[in-house]
């Protein structure tokens, strides 16, 4: 039994309408804003110019960026650690099982890595090269304060990644160029309105000041609206409370940003105090988002987890079942042969419990003529499954014994006991099973289960057929001596003076009495086939030179005083029977002669019977080149129906009508 997902299946009409499209009209107001933003930045850039390098930067400011730099450096370190735990986690899981859960995704901490050496590097920049670049917003409204040209491109890099990590919490069914597809309006869009309030700090213009306050703004609200338009679209995905959490903690943390920003333009904080709030949030901030992160994702890799653990048990519960009310016999080995499980099956053929069974070693169970095999079928099986899948998928298709017999199969003997005795029924049960490898919750071997076939009936018919052929063949053997006598007999009847008279009737005589010797012969050649195909012998290929000459010589004579079912000759009046081969010499063959005689036979007769006037002809042609003698049996009948040639070769089928 499969266990479904808690999540309802959908079907394709409300999968084709829940599906995120990837330019929803937020993103396209995310792109418009790039264009415009981008068009504004460099018309200003370009036309107005910027304020002139901060001379003096202030020392203090300096040195909390450098310890700043000890916080991301911890940050840096509980990253690496999620990823060292979701490693280890991954080595105790299987392949399938590893490739389905989330863990902590190095998509993610690739990103978050990103991020981290983003701020070092701008926090290093800043404190151990004297602030770096300093511009100077000259319009502040208490005079003019620093603006680090570092902590800005660090802003444009690091707001992007922040971006992406909180969509992808939401993108869990899209490829990668989807998914790029849908984040890159708000990446470029959020990049453009961080350098847009780089802009508007530097710029010596009171209108372009305002201007690019609002463009800023502006654009932070629309990457945002972006992002809680794609929190809505997917409200109804697993853990939405905890993916939404994260993208509110986000929020929140842009908006602080965004008021401690514009505080430092109108003058409510120091430019001190704006610098240091800087390097201490762009630190820490981050930290907590990554453990949101964290916990998102381990708590679908739980979820994940839970499903296949309660699908295993649900398999479980299945073998089980299926062990014990298989319509097969099916029990269950431990590693060193002893039974474990016995299916219902077995105890209605056997009249053996599985607590009679139980604990007891196969070979105690089974006769003992059976010990020997099973002992190589078990031995075989956990050899195979110890080399594990690769080798042994190699050892399975080497393991065919020259006889035909696959390793892993057994025939065993079970005698009955208890209810399962009929009276003149089966004293024991002969059981075909095949041996498969089981493995336990360790993953380790476990023990073997044994499914098969109850060959009981077809035992008795084994024994019956054989019977049946030793019957035939005695049968066939003690005819073959009358047969012979009647031939002879009838052989010196026709030399004598006294049989010329009754040539024709004793010529019959002798011919119906080969007919027939030629018959029980076949009837003896066919048990001695299922003799030697019982014991795996081959066929013997014939060794006795045919001569087709003179079979056609005698299967015209013979044919010539052949009658009808009514008495009558076979050969009418009105035909005429030409044996083309009489006086040709053609090559000997090796083959059965009395099986060719018949064959022949068959074929002129079959011909006479159908041929009302004409000819019946007996050719021969041998082709040198290919060394091939071809006998044809040529008349003038009208020959076989459409529907007579499909069914001709069908046992005990014949035309009527022709």
């Amino acid at each position: 039994a499969m266990v479904e997902k808690s999540t309802p299946l959908l079907t394709a009409e409300a999968k084709q309408e829940e599906k995120e499209p990837l330019l929803p009209w937020t993103s396209v107001a995310c792109c418009v804003y790039a264009c415009v933003a981008l068009v504004a930045e460099s018309c200003a850039l370009w036309t107005v110019g910027i304020n002139p390098r901060w001379e003096t930067p202030s020392l203090d400011e300096v040195w909390h960026a450098k310890l700043a730099i000890l916080l991301v450096f911890s940050a840096f370190i509980t990253e690496i650690c999620f990823l060292a735990s979701s490693a280890t986690n991954a080595t105790y899981l299987g392949v399938n099982l590893k490739q389905s859960l989330q863990l902590h995704r190095s998509g993610d901490s690739f990103l978050t890595i990103s991020e981290y050496a983003t701020k070092v590097f701008a926090a290093a920049y800043i404190g151990f090269a004297n602030g770096g670049v300093v511009h100077t917003d000259a319009l502040a409204s208490t005079g003019p304060r620093p603006v680090y040209f570092a902590r800005f491109w660090q802003w444009s890099i690091a707001v992007p990644i922040l971006i992406v990590i909180s969509n992808r919490s939401f993108f869990t069914n899209l490829t990668l160029s989807e998914m790029t597809l849908r984040c890159l309006p708000s990446v470029v869009a959020s990049f453009l309105f961080c350098w847009a309030a780089w802009v508007m700090e530097v710029t010596p213009s009171y209108t372009t000041r305002y201007m690019f306050m609002f463009l800023s703004l502006s654009g932070a609200v629309i990457v945002t609206s972006d992002q809680i338009n794609l929190a809505y679209r997917h409200r109804k995905d697993d853990l939405f409370g905890w993916k939404s959490t994260m993208l509110i903690y986000q929020i929140t943390s842009f908006v602080f940003y965004a008021c401690l920003f514009m505080s430092g333009r109108f003058g409510l904080i120091s430019s001190f105090t704006e610098q240091v709030a800087y390097a201490y949030c762009d630190s820490s901030v981050k930290v907590f988002q990554g453990a949101i992160l964290a916990m998102i994702r381990n708590r679908q890799d739980l979820d994940i987890m839970r499903t296949w653990w309660v699908a295993a048990l649900a398999v479980g519960r299945d073998m089980d079942n299926l062990i014990q009310k298989a319509g097969v016999p099916v029990f269950g080995l431990d590693p060193s042969g002893k039974i474990t499980e016995w299916n219902t099956n077995l105890v209605k053929l056997t009249g053996l419990k599985l607590s009679d069974v139980e604990g007891k070693r196969l070979v105690e169970v089974a006769c003992a003529d059976c010990e020997e095999a099973i002992t190589q079928c078990i031995d075989h099986v956990l050899k195979v499954a110890a080399k594990g899948e690769e080798e042994a998928s190699e050892s399975v298709g080497a393991s065919m014994e020259v006889s035909g017999t696959v390793r892993n199969f057994v025939e065993l003997s079970i005698m009955v006991a208890g209810d399962a005795k009929i009276s003149g029924g089966p004293q024991s049960r002969q059981l075909a099973m095949s041996l498969v490898p089981k493995t336990g919750t360790d993953g380790n071997l476990a023990g073997l289960v044994a499914i098969g076939q109850d060959l009981s009936d077809i035992a008795e018919l084994k024994i019956t057929q054989e019977r049946k052929s030793a019957l035939m063949a005695m049968l066939s053997h003690e005819i073959r001596s009358p047969l012979h006598g009647m031939m002879g007999l009838t052989g010196a009847m026709l030399e004598s003076e006294t049989g010329k008279a009754m040539e024709r009737q004793l010529g019959m005589v002798k011919g119906c009495a080969a007919r027939l010797l030629d018959l029980v012969t076949n009837i003896m050649d066919l048990a001695q086939h299922e003799k030697r195909k019982r014991d795996g012998k081959p066929t013997p290929r014939p060794t006795t030179p045919v001569n087709f000459s003179a079979i056609a010589n005698e299967v015209a004579t013979m044919t010539d005083m052949a009658v009808d079912k009514m008495n009558k000759p076979l050969l009418r009046p009105s035909v005429r029977l030409v044996n083309a081969l009489a006086g040709v010499q053609v090559p000997l063959i090796l083959g059965d002669p009395q099986k060719c005689t018949q064959l022949i036979y068959n074929l002129v007769t079959n011909a006479c019977k159908f041929t009302e006037s004409g000819t019946v002809c007996i050719e021969a042609r041998y082709e040198k080149e290919q060394k091939l003698l071809e006998i044809d049996v040529v008349d003038t009948g009208k020959g076989i129906s459409k529907e007579g040639q499909k069914r001709i070769f069908t046992a005990f089928a014949q035309e009527e009508n022709g």
